[in-house]
């Protein structure tokens, strides 16, 4: 009888002095209670690959999504020479290269005295960026500035910071907190802690529809995943979590309750379908 009928293709045959045994080849593992190997599925491990894994038998094989190129085992976007950083910070917004080594901070919009940026986000297809303000009880946006790697800002340019700001015309809004583009369908969620609701409109306001209203304390940030037809938000009131539904409002269910007190800053991993946020109250990712 060879080693490879008594172990079969799966397992392979120790040999010593004093005994015979079968042990699983890599890539296998025992099944619990049975003498045999079952192949390991690796693209359960978080982690195994940067984006996309294909489960093979005895191993599996990591690729990129479209537009992305595999670097060092990891997936790069690319055209990462042209990407930019936008940063929120107080009244102001400001633009950087990440890859560019040499990149300075180049001011994309400053507000005045009463502008409070408390989330924004960018809506690539429309060239503008979109922000909620607070302290004013309104959503903005504007287009976004030419980029800085392709011409040098003049001092015109820079004199015109302040302007080309558009208030949608959203009335009745408290405090709008979180902001979210649909850039699938062409749509911006907030949410609105000063009503405790969240709301979906077109990209300059109209068709305005309250989503989720009841049940909810203090929306603070808010994301979407326009390709699963998917929308999370978190919750600091006094039973502080993050939620889930469809976009449209629908199928409504709590995703993280525990050990959780201020969360914000989501953000989704859309090729590994993973949610990651921040906790202010805790300090914690």
């Amino acid at each position: 009888m060879t080693n490879t009928t008594m172990c079969g293709d799966e397992a392979q045959c120790i040999q010593s002095q004093s005994t015979t045994y079968c042990t699983c080849r890599r890539g296998f593992q025992k099944v619990p209670d049975k003498n045999s190997c079952q192949d390991v599925n690796e693209c359960l491990r978080f982690g195994t690959c940067s984006q996309l894994c294909n489960n093979t038998k005895g191993s599996h094989v990591c690729s990129c999504a479209k537009n992305f190129m595999k670097t060092d085992n990891m997936c790069k976007a690319e055209g990462s020479e042209h990407q930019i950083l936008y940063i929120a910070d107080d009244n102001k917004i400001r633009s950087m290269y990440p890859f560019n080594p040499n990149s300075a901070y180049e001011p994309a919009f400053q507000g005045d005295e009463n502008v409070r940026i408390d989330a924004m986000d960018i809506y690539v297809k429309g060239n503008k960026i979109y922000w909620t303000n607070w302290h004013t009880g309104r959503i903005s946006y504007r287009e976004l500035p030419a980029s800085s790697a392709a011409s040098t800002a003049s001092n015109r340019n820079r004199r015109q910071i302040d302007g080309g700001v558009t208030h949608l015309n959203i009335s009745g809004l408290k405090m709008p907190r979180g902001i979210a583009i649909d850039w699938v369908a062409g749509n911006i969620y907030w949410t609105d802690s000063g009503r405790d609701v969240i709301e979906v409109a077109q990209m300059k306001g109209e068709n305005r529809k309250t989503l989720i209203s009841g049940m909810i304390d203090e929306p603070h940030a808010i994301v979407v995943d326009p390709l699963r037809g998917t929308m999370y938000w978190s919750d600091w009131g006094n039973h502080p979590k993050i939620e889930t539904a469809a976009m449209d409002g629908t199928l409504r269910e709590t995703l993280v309750q525990d050990n959780i007190q201020w969360p914000t800053g989501l953000a989704v991993d859309y090729h590994n379908e993973r949610l990651y946020w921040a906790d202010a109250k805790l300090s914690v990712i």
